[in-house]
């Protein structure tokens, strides 16, 4: 860092940026040897050209170990399969998850874009099961160029 050099990209404004517990505003970075293989699709075509990963339209929160869901816009694919806000997620695949880099990883690795997600989720106090169809979030954004 003295030698001025770039390393890393913000990316994200977060709400709990010293831990998880204490409300504090900052900035999720990415590592900027993670942006140089995607630079230039990032300038050509405003994204990676990779396949996308599965997105649900879910906005969920980590509070002591739980993924709680915070947000579940009408009319995505969460919100179809049923999910509400306050529901919280258990697991994925029958996989328990633990913290919200968890859910991601086991989210993305269950593949691209479109693949069914099963996800065991609580709300109040009954277990359900629920399956949702992933999108890509660029069609959800209507953001998809026409390429």
């Amino acid at each position: 860092m003295a030698q001025g050099r770039l390393v890393g990209v913000g990316y994200l404004v977060v709400g709990n940026a010293p831990a998880d517990n204490v409300a504090m505003p900052g900035n999720m970075f990415v590592p900027i040897d993670i942006l140089k293989p995607v630079l230039g699709d990032l300038l050509t075509r405003g994204r990676s050209s990779a396949q996308a990963r599965p997105w649900l339209g879910l906005y969920s929160q980590e509070i002591q170990g739980r993924l709680f869901v915070a947000r579940v816009p009408p009319g995505g694919p969460a919100y179809a399969a049923g999910m509400r806000p306050g529901d919280l997620v258990l697991g994925i695949t029958g996989q328990p998850v633990h913290s919200l880099p968890d859910y991601y990883r086991k989210l993305w690795s269950l593949g691209h874009a479109g693949v069914e997600v099963p996800l065991l989720v609580v709300r109040g106090d009954a277990p359900a099961q629920l399956t949702i169809k992933s999108i890509d979030r660029y069609d959800w954004f209507r953001l998809k160029p026409d390429y």
